[in-house]
């Protein structure tokens, strides 16, 4: 069995619903009337009602809650006062509020003031924000990582979040990130974080003003950041992976404006960037002790790059916006995209910018969905490459996307089917992917030491709504089954491998009711043989996937470069 990571939190009680509105004030469309007001009204994911022994547990869990603050909603509002109410900024206020990852509910309601104008009255109810996980095993030592953190600090839309992990033979992790939703009260995004790993580390700093709306007219970014990391090559053979580094220093300006209609846009943009990857001369073999492993032909097959650009952006999209319930959450709000969107990045160094490395290089996206309430198609993916033009030869290819299928027979029954491709070809630094990536792997296949440059893996899933548990959250269970391939494509120690298939069941947890968060712990156990994997795996783990359809796999983006957009229209990135 491999390493457990238990997932922790001060849990709400229940969610507080909108008070009754006055009989007396009549809902009326937008219609172009000025917005005379706008009534914010945030409430904390708790309900303090409760009689008897439930009434200092829910007076104690409410006091510890800081309640979203009025401006930090207010920012990322479309309607103004003052300006014409028009129910497309209705709309969209109310999808970017949902979007936030603090907030689990979110209404936008327009009333008549009597007077020739409206009142817009902004109801959100907070998710959950102390958070926490614990990772622990069988043997000593038995306490080996710690997570803690606020995801809503004092009310104000900033996530703070710090780590610890045991480095067994090696230094202990440390690591801490801090985001601002709405800084500054303006709907832009700052990011600082920082990471001591066993082996290497990182450092990055963003401020973006990014693309939340085809409202806006303009979107920008501000980016630098540093990373040392160390990739080990898995091999079946061996319990101990030679390991080699590679270091990554990058920065980037750059901005985007709109032009068109919302719904039907196009985006056009310039950034300037530097990339500079650098890979390590001397191969480690670690496993209970750290020593050299003399390998010449793994350095030989990197090389690194030196790539300041001059990148032009474009992006086209045709799109509406559904909202639908308890597709990636277990039954919570999304917005899900109807139709189709594409962007692209075409960049070429710049000698004048301290390009020592001259090349061309291409990133595009494509995504397309469609459906309803009950059923929903959608279809992603992502690629990029890179083209050096004194060797006139393409290399850094990197390609990813998924495709699924929703299908709600039932308000409380949900089945979904996906397909997740991952591709790297002719990489310029350390490179594998592998069967055990807790994102993109095969369930009960966390000890697999199978790696390659292709992956395939397609999911079943089938999950059961059973409702709400006292008004404190709601819970369900799945029934899981996981396939997937691994294709050697030049990887060291790559190996073609047979076909991995993981089945189990899960546990399946909302809270407060409707959060858009999930809760799981997966049994997962391996139904094809492997030598390497234990007999079960479980795994808990939380997740918010209602704002993306394609989440990249951790193995494929440590591949990609970090100036690159992995879409037009989530740059700068959310």
């Amino acid at each position: 069995m491999g390493l457990s990571i238990a997932s922790i939190a001060l849990l709400p009680l229940a969610p507080i619903r909108a008070t009754a509105q006055d009989t007396a004030r009549v809902i009326s469309p937008c219609d172009g009337l000025p917005v005379s007001a706008i009534d914010i009204r945030p409430q904390v994911p708790y309900y303090a009602g409760y009689t008897g022994q439930w009434r200092p547990i829910a007076r104690a869990a409410a006091s510890a809650h800081s309640t979203t603050r009025a401006n930090v909603i207010r920012s990322f509002l479309a309607l103004h006062i003052g300006a014409p109410c028009t129910e497309v900024r209705r709309e969209e206020s109310e999808r970017i509020l949902r979007a936030q990852p603090f907030l689990s509910e979110a209404r936008v309601t327009v009333y008549d003031d009597h007077v020739g104008g409206v009142r817009v009255d902004v109801f959100t109810a907070d998710e959950i924000s102390v958070l926490g996980a614990v990772a622990a095993r069988s043997q000593a030592p038995h306490f080996v990582g710690l997570r803690l953190g606020d995801a809503n600090l004092a009310g104000e839309g900033v996530r703070v979040v710090g780590e610890w992990a045991e480095g067994f033979a090696l230094r202990d992790h440390f690591g801490g990130r801090i985001t601002d939703y709405a800084f500054a009260n303006h709907p832009w995004q700052l990011t600082v974080q920082g990471n001591r790993d066993q082996l290497g580390g990182n450092w990055s700093a963003n401020l973006v003003h990014p693309f939340l709306t085809d409202l806006q007219r303009y979107g920008w970014i501000v980016e630098a950041g540093e990373l040392r990391t160390y990739v080990s090559f898995l091999t079946p053979t061996s319990p101990e992976s030679p390991t080699l580094d590679f270091s990554r220093h990058y920065s980037q300006v750059g901005g985007l404006v709109r032009f068109g209609r919302p719904g039907h846009v196009s985006l056009f943009g310039v950034s300037v960037s530097d990339e500079n990857e650098t890979t390590g001369t001397n191969p480690l073999l670690v496993g209970d002790s750290v020593v050299p492993f003399p390998d010449p032909g793994l350095v030989s097959r990197y090389s690194g790059f030196r790539a300041a650009r001059l990148n032009l952006l474009f992006g086209v999209r045709d799109v509406a916006f559904r909202r639908v319930l308890g597709f990636d959450a277990l039954n919570g709000e999304q917005d899900v995209l109807e139709g189709a969107e594409f962007g692209t990045l075409i960049g070429r160094s710049v000698e004048v910018l301290g390009a020592t490395s001259q090349d061309d290089f291409l990133a595009s996206t494509i995504y397309a969905g469609g459906g309803n309430a009950r059923s929903y198609v959608g279809v992603a993916a992502e690629a990029q490459a890179r083209h050096d033009i004194r060797s006139d030869t393409w290399d850094d290819i990197v390609a990813g996307g998924r495709f699924a299928w929703y299908w709600k027979p039932a308000a409380t029954l949900t089945f979904i089917v996906s397909e997740e491709y991952s591709l790297g070809l002719d990489q310029t630094v350390p490179f594998e992917l592998t069967l055990s990536d807790l994102r993109g792997g095969v369930r009960g296949f966390h000890d697999s030491q199978m790696a390659g440059g292709e992956r395939t893996v397609t999911r079943f899933e089938e999950r059961w709504l059973l409702g709400p548990v006292k008004d404190f959250g709601e819970i369900g269970v799945a029934a899981f089954t996981d396939v997937g391939r691994i294709w050697a494509e030049g990887v060291p120690y790559g190996v073609n491998s047979p076909t991995a298939v993981g089945v189990g069941l899960s546990l399946l947890a909302a809270v407060p009711i409707h959060s858009k968060r999930l809760w799981r712990v997966d049994f997962a156990v391996p139904a094809t043989h492997d030598p390497n994997v234990g007999h079960y795996e479980i795994r808990f783990s939380t997740s918010d996937a209602s704002g993306r359809f394609y989440i990249e796999p951790h193995d494929l983006g440590r591949a990609r470069e970090r100036t690159v957009p992995t879409s037009i229209f989530e740059y700068p990135p959310q």
